[in-house]
């Protein structure tokens, strides 16, 4: 069966409202504020407080529920993506954070147990509808920020077309690459430079990512060889096991150390957008 935009939408908030990762596992930095910044967890008069103090910026996150292998749960983006918004959010001063999007387009992750797939099309749509509410609730700028390769175009395709839209009304919209894709290549060049092993979906990035953002979706006894590395560019090749490369090196504190350059990453990048300084 198809979901409707509505559907997923609907989905999505139900997920956002139940989910024991977004809930119960907070990533905020000790020596930050303690102020809420997840708008999940926050009152309507707390977010209409938040923005006429000076929090106009919102994140719209997203992630993917997708099969990785037997050590690593479906929901590794989701955490991920909640603990980078989070975390971008408070050393920001000035953002709240929407709820984590936890479905998105797949590829060959689709044939597991578990996969949610969406389309392009509805992935698109949804963000869409997010991002006008967003507007409506009184936000200036809308960022749009994404931990799943496949979401990237579509999120920085979706961003310039709402910019466009809503510019002369004096709301920015924006898509923030950095956290995922500058970082990315960050980590493949430091494992490289380190000798640790090839490794791709469910590697060792990927898993000590995971593990840093929540241990309660890693489960290390059970990392296992993977499938062949592919070329760089190539598309996943998960085989059977639904990894790609040897993750057995993989670590917390790997993972941390990853998660603190892509929120570094993400909160330079964001400053810049809204400065205006790439104009």
């Amino acid at each position: 069966m198809k979901l409707s935009p509505f559907g997923v939408a609907f989905a999505l908030s139900a997920s956002a409202a139940t989910s024991p990762a977004l809930a119960g596992h907070s990533a905020s930095d000790a020596s930050l504020a303690v102020a809420p910044v997840m708008i999940e967890r926050m009152t309507t008069v707390e977010i209409r407080d938040a923005i006429r103090s000076g929090k106009t910026i919102v994140l719209i996150p997203s992630g993917s529920t997708e099969a990785t292998g037997p050590a690593v749960a479906l929901g590794k983006h989701l955490v991920r993506a909640n603990y980078i918004a989070e975390n971008v959010a408070r050393k920001l001063g000035n953002a709240l954070v929407a709820p984590v999007m936890p479905f998105a387009p797949t590829t060959d992750e689709a044939r597991f147990p578990g996969t949610v797939n969406l389309s392009a099309d509805t992935f698109t749509r949804v963000n869409e509808d997010v991002a006008e509410s967003m507007v409506r609730t009184g936000f200036k700028y809308v960022v749009f920020i994404g931990d799943h390769d496949q979401n990237q175009p579509l999120l920085r395709a979706l961003a310039s077309k709402l910019d466009d839209k809503h510019r002369a009304e004096g709301v920015r919209v924006f898509f923030s690459s950095d956290a995922y894709a500058k970082t990315n290549q960050q980590i493949d060049e430091y494992l490289r430079v380190k000798g640790y092993p090839p490794s791709r979906h469910g590697g060792i990035s990927d898993t000590s990512l995971t593990w840093a953002a929540n241990p309660d979706y890693v489960h290390p006894e059970r990392l296992v060889l993977g499938a062949p590395v592919p070329p760089p560019g190539a598309p996943l090749s998960l085989d059977g096991v639904g990894i790609e490369g040897d993750p057995r090196r993989a670590s917390r504190d790997l993972g941390l150390m990853f998660l603190n350059w892509k929120v570094k990453n993400a909160v330079a990048e964001i400053r810049t957008l809204v400065s205006g300084k790439r104009e």
